[in-house]
């Protein structure tokens, strides 16, 4: 029990989510991730960067219906690294910095969206985006 109750800890520790003061969750933004994934000094902050890009994108892919969402993103096959969109990633948040304060999921759905269009999707990267705005 002491074990389960030690990786629960430390899944909410990397987890991302910061407690405010007022006790609310808020969501890491795009900014506080850009800093995470724009550290070199160790590997654990690309770890961690590669694996939420991950985690993001495999939760587009299981809470899409596909009746009521279309597909808005279409990874070509084979895929590129993780390592190589999350550093593409960071490129597009240097060029759109205005998306620094938004959460950093919505932020990279919106990459994605550009990134690996949907061609035969009656949703153009444009809509996705617009779908993805809280």
């Amino acid at each position: 029990m002491k074990k389960i109750a030690i990786v629960f800890a430390a899944l909410l520790t990397c987890s991302g989510i910061v407690i405010a003061a007022t006790g609310s969750p808020m969501a890491i933004s795009t900014q506080e991730l850009a800093g995470v994934c724009g550290d070199q000094s160790t590997p654990e902050p690309q770890t961690y960067c590669d694996v939420y890009g991950q985690g993001v994108y495999d939760g587009y892919l299981v809470t899409r219906h596909p009746r009521k969402a279309p597909e808005f993103i279409c990874v070509v096959q084979p895929a590129p690294s993780r390592r190589e969109v999350m550093n593409q990633f960071m490129d597009w948040v240097k060029a759109n910095s205005q998306y620094n304060t938004a959460p950093a999921a919505d932020t990279l759905l919106r990459f994605l969206a550009v990134r690996f269009p949907c061609k035969s999707s009656v949703m153009s990267p444009a809509n996705a985006v617009s779908k993805i705005i809280r």
